[in-house]
């Protein structure tokens, strides 16, 4: 393909470069959607993740290949009752600032986590630590929280229950530490570019809404020998197609998650090959609706549009680029895990006519249709909408499509402004993070769902050390949900990323977790 390097590129290199250093390893990435945060307890979707990713760590974190490693903590142990973890952070951690990171850091940053007036989009994740539930909905002050330092360099966390993949957690955005002594100098000013003080491997440096974000390496990283990049540039964008393009044009090294639409795979692996990559993925998309709407508090409503969605059909026709069917909302990729889902039964002729009269009986006739919006992100998803709406046109419904770009989409689904939206969940390999993200204080529980019985069995799972029997009790869980149909399950999907050769280092895993510590450039 060339070189990877064309004038357009090395302006841009030298325009973001010391004078005399047009050598720099300048990594150029894409990302679906405009961040709205790239603080840890404010991030939730893929864009800001891997972002936030390459500018904090946990107390673990992952390989090049997906795997959980230590992070800022170089050992744990647990006690025998699995009730305690005891972190022993590496020696000299330092912020980007070159300020000391101690296991007082941790202690802070997860007590303001957890506390109410912080409103984290990932506390829920941290209710394990002790007392964790009770200091979220402000019945104990966060100094109640599970957390201690027993000296600078050892933490304590004390756990509500057994939580064996607790290091998973950690590894997240939930577990990362934030820079007390900035927060408290600037308030929320400290988010700001050059402000921001991070402890990853690198540091922000400037913000351009809709534009790019910069990236530089982090002299203070406990691992800064082995970062070979010196920076990286965000290129966000909501427009799939435009970021395909310009990766095409060699204006971009590597475009992640979605990558590109399943539709174009043909063409571009005829027109780059090894560049494509196409992974199965830990992913679930699905239907969400909105309980807050009358029509859609009667189950009867939302199992009839369950059952008249041609998963099959979406699969291999829509989209037709490895995805599988989905009838549950934990991936088949899942490890140790068993669904509770059951494929479709019957055939869809038979299921439209089960689906019409269940919408007959909650009272919606050809003169009286359901009259609902489908919202979806820009830049994708389209095909899908309009393949259910085709479905849904022999039924008493009136389905209207709306895109929107991603920030607004989230923000209106957190205000609860939407009938269904096209949404999903990628996650870890874990079948109770995907689960947990129908529990009633989940910030991506946006339909408002609540079962009385799903959250009773969540909650004995979480109380299960023995995996073989907390996967059963998830595997029951699930099976609520299933029946509730608070979402509907459409595909599992895979991964699309556009790498370019010069780029090493890369490697595909189930999770899509790349962080740029471990890529570099070869000309």
């Amino acid at each position: 393909m060339g070189r990877w390097l064309p004038v357009f590129l090395l302006t841009i290199a030298l325009a973001t470069s010391p004078a005399g250093s047009q050598d720099r390893q300048i990594l150029l990435r894409g990302a679906f959607g405009e961040p709205e945060s790239l603080s840890p307890d404010r991030s939730g979707v893929s864009s800001e993740i891997a972002i936030v990713m390459d500018l904090f760590e946990g107390l673990t974190t992952f390989d090049a290949v997906g795997r959980l490693i230590p992070g800022q903590a170089e050992s744990w142990q647990v006690s025998e009752d699995g009730l305690r973890y005891r972190f022993q952070l590496r020696p000299n951690l330092r912020w980007s600032d070159g300020t000391p990171l101690t296991a007082e850091d941790f202690v802070y940053s997860f007590r303001r986590t957890m506390h109410p007036a912080t409103q984290s989009t990932q506390a829920a994740r941290l209710a394990i630590l002790r007392n964790g539930r009770a200091v979220l909905r402000g019945e104990l002050p966060a100094e109640a929280l599970g957390v201690a330092a027993a000296s600078r360099l050892e933490l304590t966390l004390e756990l509500e229950h057994a939580a064996p993949r607790l290091p998973l957690v950690l590894a997240h955005s939930e577990g990362f530490p934030v820079p007390r002594h900035q927060i408290e100098r600037l308030g929320e000013a400290w988010r700001e570019p050059k402000r921001m003080v991070s402890n990853g491997p690198f540091t922000l440096v400037e913000r351009k809404p809709q534009d790019r974000v910069r990236l530089q390496k982090n002299p203070y990283y406990h691992a800064v020998d082995s970062v070979e990049l010196d920076e990286i540039i965000y290129f966000p964008s909501d427009a799939l197609a435009t970021s395909v393009q310009r990766f095409r044009a060699q204006e971009l090294h590597f475009n992640g998650f979605p990558g590109f639409l399943p539709r174009q795979e043909a063409f571009l692996r005829r027109q780059l090959g090894d560049a494509v990559h196409v992974n199965p993925l830990l992913i679930v998309a699905y239907l969400r609706f909105n309980l807050r709407r009358p029509a859609l508090q009667d189950p009867r409503v939302r199992r009839a549009l369950s059952l008249s969605v041609g998963r099959k059909t979406l699969a291999a026709q829509v989209l037709g680029g490895g995805e599988q069917p989905a009838w549950g909302v934990v991936p088949p990729t899942v490890s140790d895990y068993e669904s509770a889902a059951t494929n479709e039964i019957g055939e869809l002729k038979e299921r439209l006519a089960l689906a019409r009269q269940l919408l007959r009986d909650a009272g919606y006739t050809d003169t009286n249709p359901l009259k609902l919006t489908l919202r979806y992100p820009s830049g994708q998803g389209r095909d899908i909408c309009v393949a259910i709406q085709a479905m849904w046109r022999d039924l008493p419904v009136e389905l209207a499509i709306e895109n929107s770009e991603i920030k607004s989409m989230i923000a209106d689904l957190r205000r609860g402004e939407f009938d269904l939206a096209l949404t999903g969940a990628l996650d870890a390999d874990d079948p109770e993070r995907f689960l947990d993200r129908l529990l009633p204080d989940s910030s991506y529980n946006t339909g408002r769902y609540s079962n009385a019985e799903f959250v009773d069995l969540m909650n004995r799972a979480k109380n299960t050390a023995d995996p073989k029997a907390r996967a059963q009790l998830l595997s029951e869980a699930e099976s609520v949900v299933l029946g509730d149909v608070p979402v509907v399950p459409l595909y599992f999907g895979v991964s699309r990323n556009l790498v370019a050769p010069v780029v090493k280092g890369f490697a595909d895993n189930p999770a899509d977790i790349h962080l740029s510590r471990y890529l570099r450039l070869v000309n």
